[in-house]
């Protein structure tokens, strides 16, 4: 898993899931966040290369932008969509349960995320400086 390229853009896609009846849904929140490096990394499937940055997570829906690559060399819109459509189909059967697809938006250029998420002391999170007694 390698980190996000900089300012190389790759193609972004935006996915609105509907969780279903259940809270399963938001076990399976569709992302590829590593802790041990605190940023998105870029996974391998087949002969495409993603990243899924959640964007939305709410009890109606969760939005995440998936960026994708391929390693085919030049692909059209209409086949990156079609890639797209079926890894994420895919998913839903499979690792996000609880999810069900309501919209996949077209394909456009976008620079992925490349900053890393560091963690604070909960006196930074909150802004205040807390008791200690």
């Amino acid at each position: 898993m390698s980190l996000s390229r900089g300012t190389h853009k790759a193609e972004c896609v935006r996915v609105t899931f509907v969780p279903t009846d259940d809270d399963q849904g938001f076990r399976n929140i569709p992302s590829t966040f590593s802790p041990t490096s605190r940023t998105y990394g870029w996974k391998r499937l087949h002969e495409m290369e993603y990243l899924i940055v959640p964007k939305k997570i709410s009890s109606n829906q969760v939005v995440v932008e998936m960026f994708v690559e391929t390693k085919k060399g030049k692909v059209t819109a209409a086949q990156a969509q079609k890639a797209v459509e079926r890894f994420v189909n895919e998913k839903v059967g499979s690792e996000w349960q609880g999810l069900k697809v309501a919209r996949i938006s077209r394909v456009s250029s976008a620079v992925p995320p490349e900053r890393r998420f560091v963690r604070g002391t909960i006196e930074e999170i909150l802004g205040a400086n807390l008791d200690r007694r």
